[in-house]
């Protein structure tokens, strides 16, 4: 086909039935036609009802200072059950019994990135499936680690994925080699930061190996760093990501920029955080995917909440405030109204958890049967419009921390936690809450008692999942 298909004197309706006849792996093809084809097949969602059901079944909790696997927030009429499938809990060894701690590292389009003491595995809770990653390798000469592991997937390009160990800050050999010495003054000490270019590891589900990966800046550094601003980011900072339009985004440097890294022409960006983010906030900074994009929240004097948006268009790089709202008096709700009752969602502990009988990944991995490949649907789904709202008059004022557990991504929803007391689900055009249940684990508490890190879990029903055919990698 030569010229632009867009061009084709066809009309968008006739066109779109066409699209709409071809199997979902083709159909995902025909997105990276043109433009044009694309915007049929995301605008009137041909192949994403296939694939991405556009909801959200759930929060993966991750706790400071908890030797237990993370917990799980969700509605309890939605299926499949997510957590109890997911094993993180069990010994693999049926003649040793132990705990197994476990962390969810990423979440992308449905899949998730999580840690044991066997090693990384990726796994799709929806379908049961899992592998088990080899090694990464060690690290370059200069680094005593490679950096924090991110998660790169959408089904609408490729059934493949990869994971990216994203330093956060140059370590301390790197330091000690490049900047250059102050006599008796270290903290004045400064260098480049990133460098021009930027190696990163990465793993790809098509070869089944770790490479190092060479990625080559586009614009300005992040400016000239000194020792002291270059290792910012503190031990609760959760170095946040998403993948969006088939480029990656990364909080790195404790937050202070984000990494916008194209992995199709090995090319990154650096983009500083919103300029009027004060010093303060850029530790419970979050970055997220909504309905509009790209997304950036924090709190400014505890209460006031800010949304910016990136706008990534025709080369900007900017990020427009889109919300700014004193939250107070609507959490203040949830505190009077909420207080004794447990919520409509339910907490899934590890600490009190119990086998549920059901089949775990591990089983569903090395079951020949292909029924076991079945996509697994729910025909129940939470709906985000009519649940437990909480308003009325407003008694006492709320006046403890809220931090932000992640952005729906098809709505204009913000998940906050209230003190690690309560989850709640804010509509950031509406200003209405509602109020999700509790989240603090059983027996949970402490001076060192919060929330270190989230992840909105989106399923994904595609029942491929290419490292089954590599033995060598499957966990179990």
């Amino acid at each position: 086909m030569e010229g632009d298909p867009s061009s084709l004197a066809l009309p968008e309706d006739a066109l779109a039935e066409i699209l709409r006849r071809l199997p979902p792996r083709s159909l995902a093809a025909s997105r990276c036609v043109c433009k044009a084809w694309r915007d049929i097949v995301d605008g009137r969602r041909l192949l994403l009802p296939e694939l991405l059901p556009h909801s959200v079944r759930g929060i993966f909790l991750m706790y400071n200072d908890l030797d237990y696997p993370p917990a799980f927030l969700s509605h309890p009429s939605l299926d499949p059950e997510i957590f109890g499938k997911l094993d993180f809990y069990r010994n693999p060894d049926p003649h040793q019994w132990s705990w197994t701690t476990a962390s969810v590292l990423s979440h992308c389009n449905g899949l998730l990135l999580y840690k044991d003491r066997r090693g990384l595995h990726v796994a799709n809770p929806a379908t049961q499936r899992r592998a088990l990653l080899p090694p990464p390798p060690p690290p370059p000469s200069g680094r005593c680690w490679w950096g924090s592991e991110h998660l790169v997937f959408d089904p609408t390009e490729s059934p493949h994925y990869k994971v990216l160990l994203v330093p956060n800050d140059p370590g301390d050999e790197e330091l000690s080699m490049e900047l250059p010495q102050q006599a008796g003054d270290e903290s004045t000490s400064s260098m480049e930061w990133p460098a021009s270019t930027w190696v990163l590891c990465v793993f790809s589900s098509c070869t089944g190996q770790w490479e190092e990966r060479p990625f080559v800046r586009e614009g300005e550094a992040a400016g000239m760093a000194s020792n002291e601003a270059l290792r910012r980011g503190g031990v609760f900072f959760q170095s946040c990501s998403d993948y969006w339009w088939g480029v990656f985004y990364v909080q790195c440097n404790g937050g202070l920029t984000v990494m916008r890294i194209s992995l199709s022409n090995n090319k990154y960006r650096v983009i500083k955080m919103p300029t009027n983010i004060g010093e303060r906030d850029y530790d419970d900074a979050y970055l997220g995917r909504s309905k509009e994009g790209l997304c950036c929240a924090s709190f400014h004097d505890w209460y006031k909440l800010r949304v910016w948006i990136l706008d990534d268009s025709c080369g900007k790089k900017e990020w427009v405030l889109k919300h700014h709202i004193d939250i107070r008096h609507s959490v203040s709700c949830v505190k009077m109204y909420c207080e004794e009752n447990e919520g409509p969602w339910k907490l899934q502990d590890a600490n009190i958890g119990e086998d549920s009988g059901q089949q775990n990944l591990q089983d569903a991995n090395n079951d020949e049967d292909d029924s076991s490949n079945a996509l697994v649907k729910s025909e129940v789904e939470w709906d985000s419009d009519s649940d437990n709202f909480v308003g009325g008059d407003i008694v006492q004022r709320y006046s403890d921390y809220i931090r932000v557990l992640g952005f729906h991504p098809y709505k204009d929803i913000i998940f906050l936690d209230l003190a690690l007391d309560r989850a709640v689900a804010y509509h950031l055009n509406t200003s209405v809450v509602q109020d999700l249940g509790k989240i603090c684990p059983y027996g949970y508490g402490g001076h060192a008692a919060l929330i270190k890190s989230s992840f909105v879990y989106t399923p994904c029903l595609m029942a491929e999942f290419p490292e089954n055919k590599l033995k060598a990698h499957i966990g179990g």
